[in-house]
């Protein structure tokens, strides 16, 4: 009786198109959670679940993508032998049947574009190690949302055999939940030869071609799966997935509080006082709040998500928990000193101001479009993020910027990820300087050359 399979085959060839504008320049399956890419994620439970020794993964619309994360894979901890082979640009199930000439024993099949966290795959081993007799066996399950079902495809079943498959079903027959991961026979490849294409697609559809060898051999059995499933449609899906695994380890993450600039801000001990029992670590600067001082910090930080605030005691750490809420499915959050209701009388953040730097965060806006970013506000100096966003964009931060944290947002955005803006409170302290309408000006022109220059540098 088999204890392992042999061979697994990762689909990572389509355009992901419901995930634009990200996919256009991102491979959906090296989207990463938990800072592993999906596909490895998904090599990880053949090899070590399933025992797999051989993985074909297909590869097509951004494929140099794909090879470079599957030479990450190949130099893991994964003893595995991996190869790449190139889509047929006929669909999933062609993609397959390519592999006919290198395959003639029963593989496992998983779509490239899913997540499943805390997997449990040891029901795909017993069914193979006590069931000789059958064509295919598809991995499913139990969720109580109908919404879910709809969007994949659901399975009707006379015992534990599939009597068909339903695909995206308006009223799905049960709670089963047909996933992407299949434990498939060669015979698979002549199923594929007869079945016709799709009037809708234009091709063979694999889930016409499973539901075909169920309907004709009566051999297609559905394995119950134990894990939180994610099908990776769209970014609000990625967004989703991030999420869920971040809340469920977010007391495992630590804080660090970095405070450039204190030398100069006699309420830096207040700022102390005040988020000392919130953070594990609060690291304080000397000097002006610059672009070199601010990486400084971040560097020196041992946290997992870096929370950046100004000296002076403008900010306070009651708005703390809402920035931390936000990071569970964004790389960085930003505060935002435009909502009238939260500054408090007397500060320096006058209409003018609100305007200005609101003219600003559209210019963002509008340079960086596909990128779909949301500001207005530019220059408040209080925002999360996380210490492996923040190493990714590091080499395009300049340590002479006197306004870093305009230069964060963009970096953050042109890196394709996720930066969210939300409303915070501004105090008015000793320290808050004196409102100038030229100096106001003045530094709206320099942050304005920051976003003009990051754009050519984008561009070139």
């Amino acid at each position: 009786m088999p204890e392992h399979v042999n061979i697994g085959v990762i689909a990572a060839a389509g355009k992901g198109t419901r995930a634009y504008p990200r996919t256009t320049q991102i491979h959906k399956t090296v989207f990463e959670i938990q800072g592993k890419t999906l596909l490895h994620h998904n090599a990880e439970i053949l090899v070590k679940q399933l025992g797999v020794q051989k993985i074909y993964v297909i590869a097509g619309h951004l494929e140099a993508q794909v090879r470079a994360a599957v030479k990450k894979i190949s130099v893991s901890d994964l003893k595995v032998d991996i190869e790449v082979i190139n889509w047929t640009r006929r669909g999933l199930a062609a993609d397959v049947a390519s592999l006919s000439d290198k395959i003639s024993e029963p593989f496992q099949l998983i779509l490239g574009d899913e997540f499943y966290y805390k997997p449990d795959f040891s029901a795909f081993l017993q069914f193979s190690a006590s069931n000789r007799d059958f064509e295919a066996a598809i991995g499913y399950v139990h969720t109580p949302f109908v919404t879910k079902i709809r969007k994949n495809y659901s399975v009707l079943l006379e015992g534990d055999r599939i009597k068909r498959l339903v695909e995206k079903p308006a009223d799905p027959p049960n709670d089963m939940l047909g996933v992407g991961s299949y434990l498939l026979k060669p015979s698979y490849f002549e199923f594929f030869r007869k079945t016709p294409q799709s009037h809708h697609s234009g091709v063979v559809e694999i889930t016409y071609v499973l539901d075909r060898m169920a309907q004709e051999t009566g051999k297609v059995f559905a394995v119950p799966l134990t894990c939180d499933y994610f099908n990776i449609n769209t970014m609000q899906d990625y967004h989703q997935a991030v999420y869920e695994v971040r809340n469920d380890q977010f007391d495992t993450f630590s804080v660090s509080l970095i405070i450039p600039g204190g030398k100069h801000a006699a309420l830096t001990g207040d700022v102390v006082e005040d988020f000392k029992d919130k953070v594990r670590e609060i690291v304080v600067l000397d000097g002006a709040f610059t672009g070199e001082q601010v990486m400084n910090g971040f560097d020196r930080a041992t946290g997992d998500l870096l929370v950046l605030v100004s000296p002076d005691g403008a900010f306070r750490s009651k708005d703390l928990p809402k920035l931390l809420e936000y990071m569970k499915d964004s790389d960085m959050v930003i505060g935002t000193r435009v909502t009238r209701q939260m500054i408090e009388q007397g500060s320096n953040v006058r209409p003018f101001v609100r305007l200005v730097n609101l003219f600003l965060g559209k210019l963002v806006d509008v340079f960086w479009w596909g990128q779909q970013p949301r500001f207005t506000d530019v220059d408040c100096r209080y925002l999360c993020i996380w210490k492996d966003a923040y190493l990714g964009i590091r080499p395009q931060l300049s340590h002479r910027s006197k306004f870093p944290v305009v230069e964060l947002m963009i970096e953050v955005v042109r890196h394709f990820m996720r930066c969210v803006e939300i409303p915070v409170s501004y105090h008015t302290t000793q320290e808050t300087e004196p409102y100038s309408f030229w100096k106001t000006c003045k530094n709206a022109i320099s942050i304005g050359w920051i976003i003009i220059r990051k754009k050519i540098e984008f561009s070139i």
